[in-house]
């Protein structure tokens, strides 16, 4: 029904491109007799079920104290994995947490590609995934990782343009399921912070003359270099490469590399600011011989 060769079908070691995944989709949701976003939801439940059981556990554990903290990591780990671990350059999704006043959280999803946001979302309904095994990443993660509960619903879904990109935005609001019989954590534990902006100025940089785009190129994430788009993927690990200068040559025979630098973006004074904590992009080391 999918169209692949038999026996090649549920390979773990292959790659299936976006053709090939919403095949083998659309086959089990004929079979099985539900709706394609279903399926999505069981898998985004499977899916931290499968990598907590095979070595990323501690990982996971270590990302943040509570979920917020979690989700507003999920765009450095997916950098971690697609491009430092697998060195693969695929697009994955931005995550991005807002705290509201009811202690609830707004989560803003961002994708490349449309109709896969079940996977973060989970089974509407516990009896129709196993009887409530798999909950989708953001429940699964909840109830494996911090030992509480949260009920999902899609706050807004809309296409938005940035640039040449299109990106699917979809809202989420979680909710904590309070339990009586038992001390949970709080989904969110983030609390604003002040940051002196007295800092020294980059020696190359003149106030008021030099732009940003001046001295470096946006690598990663692949959007327009814009305030929008930094403000929509907030949560994405920055990688810029300086322009001009700052070549690399290890050896004479070596090909010249230029510098990357590698970090986060933090709002400052409602938004009228953006500092960029960043760190030289380091893959390998090099060592002297003496």
């Amino acid at each position: 029904m999918a169209k692949f060769e038999l026996g090649t079908e549920s390979e773990i070691a292959h790659y299936y491109n976006d053709d090939e995944t919403l095949r083998l989709v659309n086959a089990m949701a004929n079979v099985i007799g539900i709706p394609i976003e279903e399926v999505w939801e069981a898998y985004g439940g499977f899916l931290i079920q499968f990598t907590m059981e095979t070595g990323w556990d501690e990982l996971l554990r270590a990302m943040a104290p509570d979920l917020e903290g979690f989700l507003d990591s999920l765009d450095s780990l997916h950098y971690f994995i697609d491009h430092v671990v697998y060195k693969t350059k695929l697009r994955g999704p931005s995550f991005r947490c807002d705290v509201q006043a009811d202690g609830t959280l707004l989560l803003h999803y961002y994708s490349k590609r449309s109709g896969l946001y079940p996977i973060v979302k989970g089974i509407r309904n516990l009896r129709k995934a196993s009887s409530g095994k798999y909950l989708g990443v953001v429940r699964e993660v909840a109830r494996r990782i911090y030992d509480t509960e949260v009920v999902m619903k899609v706050q807004e879904r809309k296409q938005e343009h940035l640039d040449a990109f299109v990106t699917e935005h979809v809202v989420f609001v979680i909710t904590q399921i309070e339990n009586s019989n038992s001390v949970q954590k709080a989904i969110s534990s983030k609390t604003d912070s002040q940051i002196d902006l007295t800092q020294k100025c980059f020696p190359t940089a003149i106030r008021q003359e030099t732009r940003v785009t001046d001295l470096l190129e946006l690598v990663h994430p692949e959007v327009p270099f814009s305030y929008e788009s930094i403000r929509y993927y907030k949560n994405s690990l920055f990688v810029f490469r300086l322009k001009g200068i700052g070549d690399i040559v290890h050896e004479v025979s070596d090909e010249a590399k230029t510098v990357l630098l590698k970090g986060a973006m933090v709002f400052i004074d409602d938004g009228k600011y953006i500092l960029y904590m960043c760190s030289v992009n380091v893959t390998t080391v090099h060592r002297q011989e003496r």
